[in-house]
């Protein structure tokens, strides 16, 4: 392979990015070559390692990046990196073993953080709907027994009143997980195609 052809593939590899992040990574590697000399490119081919081995860490950095530096960390943004992050982690060129167990941690990943999403926001609107049925009840009641109606309703109120505190709160804490998650999978893939380059695997 020569740098021409190491360049298309790489381009072709990182056609997910960004045009101006795509020109910056392949400006950067034209002249990495161009500082090597000609007569080294094989060389400078052997030091970089695959096209696929560049393109994943460069698309997990930008993914990481992407989410460090922007000021409003959307749910679109958040999709957006681990898009790229598992990408990356399918275009690394990973041993069989290693790519089984990237893809088996992606998905426990999710599933843990599914999970926890789930577990957050049943517990918020639980607490919502007690308080919402405990002021129904309590109106129920007002003909029959009125103090334990009171006391249904203003129960029913401060528990309502407490679900609609923690809306904003459960949201924030969803976003921050996600965020936290993402950078964490991002870091893992960091290390294991750091080991797989070394040949530790």
């Amino acid at each position: 392979m020569d740098r021409a052809s190491y360049l298309k593939q790489l381009r072709g590899k990182l056609r997910r990015l960004p045009a101006h992040e795509l020109d910056a990574a392949l400006a950067y590697y034209e002249e990495y070559f161009e500082e090597a000399g000609e007569e080294n490119e094989h060389q400078v081919i052997s030091q970089l390692g695959s096209p696929s081995h560049v393109a994943s860490q460069i698309l997990a950095d930008f993914a990481l990046k992407d989410l460090e530096t922007s000021s409003a960390k959307s749910t679109k943004k958040n999709m957006s990196a681990i898009r790229l992050i598992i990408l990356a982690i399918l275009s690394a060129p990973l041993s069989l073993p290693l790519l089984a167990t990237a893809i088996a941690l992606i998905f426990s990943f999710g599933a843990v953080i599914i999970s926890l999403i789930f577990a957050i926001v049943a517990t918020v609107i639980s607490i919502f709907a007690g308080g919402v049925v405990a002021i129904i009840s309590g109106f129920l009641i007002l003909t029959e027994h009125w103090p334990t109606a009171l006391l249904f309703m203003g129960v029913g109120l401060i528990v309502t009143g407490l679900g609609v505190l923690l809306f904003p709160v459960v949201a924030r804490v969803i976003k921050k997980t996600v965020v936290v998650s993402v950078e964490t999978l991002g870091r893992l893939f960091h290390k294991m195609t750091k080991k797989q380059k070394k040949g530790d695997f």
